[in-house]
């Protein structure tokens, strides 16, 4: 099959194969075991510090940085990767690799060795997106690129509670079993829950081979005739589009990362609630965002085949629009149920935002730079967001208020100021974003009546 079918087939189709759905099953159950391997460090953290004689920053340098910084370096280069060669390898190298080291993060005997095996974590995970989602939007067609991202995006959560839950069960089967590793003695039970998680993910690496490599779509030409092969004219050509779209989706992320980080601790501040009691209401808030994820997904598959070509971020900006001015009194809110529930709605509804910005991208990127241009937003997200939320929050508590009992202000500070320039950002990028979806549309019909003409042409011959 060419580029140009292939390009004709996801634009002229409106079902998925079943291929595709297996192979979305496949990339949700990798991606699922990725957050389980990346999180469930979290739940051992006093047994490993005992362990290994670790001071707290040394902990959260394994815990942050360690991950984190080699994650959103790794993932532009294993873009262009994805773009270049078989997806179905890179996936499969970058999921063993990550469960390897996981593997491997059990057998650290010191703070060096552990900082190694989660830097290797990184590297394996920055893989698995871009290549996914660059496989996706070629299996899948057009008007169900919501749906797909959707169902793939809720593997994050889903993988973020098992740590938790799975975690915690494997530390009580662990602690009755007794294994001998030589240089090492005994395996302690945190040593075993790494071995646990991350040999499976080793073996569920082949599940890749198990659907076929679709073809990538064709390269396609910029107005003035230059193609589009790499990722800098691609962005330099979509720019009115990208900068806002990109810049206010990374604002959402500062709010994420920001509740995220400070939620637990100004709850246990304000309300003096230990774990125990709010940590099953913040895990029954997880796996409700991504139960609705898939939901959204759906909703905006609707809206984009009933002719909303900007559906993706224009139902996010509804969504955004109605939880504001939650956002704006959460954090005044005396009682902590109200609180709660408050804080619940802001979670679930407005701050999943990668299954739109990734739809959006997936519309419009060419077929050979998706890996890239995952790679981009995912940068974008985690750097912006993941380095900026948190610090945000944290500095307006140390340095404005100078009282740890402010951190509650501080957040709403952070959320107040980032949601209003990230609806602006994002409803100014609309209208490019809907000519450039017309633009593609109006590309891939051009090439299917070029394939149609030049087949009867091209028989004709013999």
């Amino acid at each position: 099959m060419t580029a140009g079918t292939a390009a004709q087939g996801k634009s002229g189709e409106t079902k998925a194969s079943p291929e595709a759905w297996w192979m979305l099953a496949v990339l949700f159950g990798l991606y699922t075991f990725s957050f389980i391997d990346r999180y469930v460090i979290t739940i051992m953290v006093p047994e490993i510090k005992q362990s290994l004689g670790l001071s707290d920053f040394e902990m959260g340098i394994i815990l942050g940085p360690a991950f984190a910084i080699v994650y959103s370096i790794c993932g532009l280069p294993l873009g262009w990767v994805a773009d270049r060669f078989p997806r179905r390898w890179v996936v499969f190298i970058g999921v063993a690799v990550f469960g390897l080291a996981t593997a491997a993060s059990g057998l650290a005997g010191s703070f060096v060795g552990l900082f190694l095996a989660r830097m290797f974590i990184g590297i394996g995970e920055a893989s698995l997106s871009p290549a996914a989602y660059s496989l996706m939007a070629d299996k899948f067609p057009r008007n169900l690129f919501g749906t797909a991202s959707a169902v793939y995006n809720t593997a994050a959560k889903v993988g973020t509670a098992s740590a938790l839950t799975l975690g915690g069960l494997a530390m009580g089967l662990a602690a009755g079993m007794e294994l001998q590793v030589p240089g090492l003695g005994a395996m302690e039970p945190w040593r075993m829950v790494f071995l646990m998680v991350g040999v499976p993910v080793m073996l569920l690496s082949l599940l890749v081979f198990t659907f076929s490599e679709p073809p990538r779509t064709a390269i396609p030409k910029l107005a003035d005739g230059e193609k589009a092969h790499n990722i800098l004219s691609f962005l330099n050509a979509e720019k009115r589009v990208l900068a806002p779209m990109l810049l206010g989706f990374s604002l959402m992320a500062v709010c994420s990362f920001a509740l995220a980080s400070w939620a637990p601790t100004y709850i246990a501040r304000r309300f003096e609630w230990g774990p125990a009691q709010y940590g099953p209401i913040l895990g029954a808030v997880s796996l409700a965002a991504a139960l609705t994820l898939v939901f959204k997904g759906a909703i905006v598959d609707w809206l984009y085949t009933r002719g909303g070509k900007d559906a993706y971020v224009r139902f996010y900006t509804w969504l955004l629009m109605g939880t504001a001015p939650i956002a704006v009194v959460t954090f005044f809110i005396p009682d902590p149920l109200l609180f709660m529930a408050c804080y619940g709605v802001i979670q679930v509804v407005a701050l999943p935002t990668i299954v739109f910005l990734s739809a959006a991208v997936q519309l419009i990127v060419p077929g050979h730079l998706r890996g890239q241009m995952t790679a981009v937003f995912l940068f974008c997200l985690t750097v912006v967001g993941g380095s900026t939320g948190p610090v945000l929050v944290a500095s307006l508590t140390d340095f404005v208020f100078r009282d740890d009992a402010m951190v509650g202000y501080s957040m709403a500070i952070v959320l107040c100021s980032a949601i209003p320039l990230a609806l602006a950002l994002l409803r100014y990028s609309l209208r490019p974003l809907r000519e450039a979806v017309l633009k593609v549309e109006a590309r891939q019909e051009a090439e299917i009546v070029w394939s149609s003409d030049a087949a009867p042409a091209t028989s004709g011959r013999h």
